[in-house]
């Protein structure tokens, strides 16, 4: 025993030492590396199922629009123009609403659906009367006619105004067949005074053989946004369209509330430019009930978070 160990003590003593011996003690054992394991059929079809999924959100947060739902009134760039002698009731690409006019002889006339009237501050809306051939102020009943000219009654102290235009397309008459709406134009001067006689002619009188003498514009009920506080979080461009209920607190602070309850406003919006102690004093303690401050569809437009130019448009069907 004593002569084998002698002899395995002598080869160790004369055998060659690796140089890299001691890098090997440190990192250890050089194992060949595992095969990397394939994936199943079924963590394959999960991962991609995900990684479509992602792409889809992704896609979706980048060409919907905010908010979901588009609630603009805009609508096209090029209008088609009436038969002759008849009214289309128009959105303009920023929602305001316009009235496309051919007249009778052939020409034509874009006339804003806004009167030049302001009561405490609103817009007020103007419908066509197809009898008498004018447009009236659903409010207050300043008439105005076809192109756009103060005509009678209501407190109106100018024309409405009205808008250049570009010629498309003619038809075969050489009447304007599609136009391109373009800036607004100064109404004309002259009206009312400030103070009209309580007489005043029709609204719209009827006449035989006619049915559904008021063109008015009409607003798709998918546009319109429930409340006020839903509109201004969307914060969309130009004109649109909300349900609320007007609220004038004591010191003339005015809201658009979803709902108001005693001295509550719920889902409102702060509204800028009515002289809510004017309406106050003069109006809503008078008269209450008098219709500003019941639930109905209001036409507005943001400006940071804050509704302003806003416009009864409660006689308006959102179908």
């Amino acid at each position: 025993m004593a002569e084998r160990w002698q002899t395995e003590l002598a080869k160790l003593r004369s055998a060659e030492l690796p140089s890299d011996l001691w890098t090997r003690v440190l990192e250890g054992p050089r194992l060949a590396p595992v095969p990397p394991r394939r994936p199943s059929r079924v963590v394959a079809a999960v991962t991609a199922f995900a990684v479509f999924a992602l792409a889809g959100v992704l896609v979706w947060k980048v060409f919907s629009p905010i908010g979901g739902v588009n609630h603009s009134l805009g609508g096209p760039d090029v209008f088609e123009v009436p038969a002759p002698g008849d009214v289309a009731p128009v959105f303009l690409s920023d929602g305001r609403p316009v009235f496309i006019v051919h007249h009778e002889d052939g020409t034509v006339s874009v006339v804003d659906a806004f009167s030049s009237h302001h009561a405490w501050g609103f817009e007020e809306l103007n419908v066509w009367c197809s009898t008498t051939r004018e447009f009236v102020e659903w409010a207050h009943e300043a008439h105005f006619d076809e192109y756009g000219h103060w005509s009678s009654a209501g407190p109106a102290q100018s024309g409405v105004a009205t808008f250049a235009f570009d010629v498309v397309e003619r038809d075969a008459a050489g009447d304007p067949a599609s136009i391109r709406v373009g800036a607004m134009r100064a109404p004309s001067p002259g009206g009312s005074p400030p103070v009209t006689d309580p007489s005043r002619p029709p609204f719209c009188p009827e006449a035989d053989g006619v049915t559904n003498a008021i063109v008015e514009h009409s607003i798709d009920a998918s546009a319109v946004f429930d409340t006020p506080a839903a509109a201004v979080a969307a914060a969309p461009d130009g004109w649109f369209a909300v349900r609320g209920t007007l609220y004038v607190a004591s010191d003339g602070f005015v809201q658009l509330c979803a709902q108001v309850r005693g001295d509550r406003c719920s889902d409102g919006a702060i509204v800028r430019g009515i002289d809510g102690v004017g309406l106050m004093v003069n109006l809503l303690q008078p008269s209450p009930g008098s219709g500003y401050e019941t639930n109905r569809l209001w036409l507005a437009q943001d400006q940071d978070g804050v509704l302003t130019d806003i416009a009864i448009a409660g006689f308006l069907q959102d179908r």
